[in-house]
């Protein structure tokens, strides 16, 4: 994870900390030993999981958290990110992308997460 996102990441959690939203991490970015890599495909990792899990009310919701635009452009899902996020929503989730904790705030009023 770049730097900007990492820092982005963690405004979000404390947020969310705030805000009392049962949620967590999914660590799947990063690079791993070949061998760690196969491990977890094996136990059911899957590439393009949105990098946050929230459950509300049973229901689940993920946020893609993308680098914002600065001196270089902002960030983008990767093919693999949107047919995840299309296995997700047909299966009755909801996923949204976040460049700030301003977007992160607008997903939780458009979900109606108090």
């Amino acid at each position: 994870m770049q730097e900007v996102e990492h820092k982005l990441q963690k405004a979000i959690v404390e947020y969310l900390e705030i805000r009392r939203i049962c949620y967590w991490a999914v660590p799947n970015g990063g690079h791993r030993k070949l061998s760690v890599a196969k491990k977890m495909k094996a136990e059911g990792v899957k590439a393009g999981v949105p990098d946050i899990t929230i459950i509300h009310d049973g229901k689940y919701y993920g946020i893609e958290i993308k680098k914002p635009k600065t001196q270089t452009p902002k960030g983008y899902l990767s093919p693999i990110q949107r047919v995840r996020i299309q296995q997700i929503e047909k299966a009755g989730g909801k996923v949204g992308v976040a460049y700030s904790v301003d977007d992160v705030y607008q997903l939780l009023e458009d979900w109606k997460i108090k």
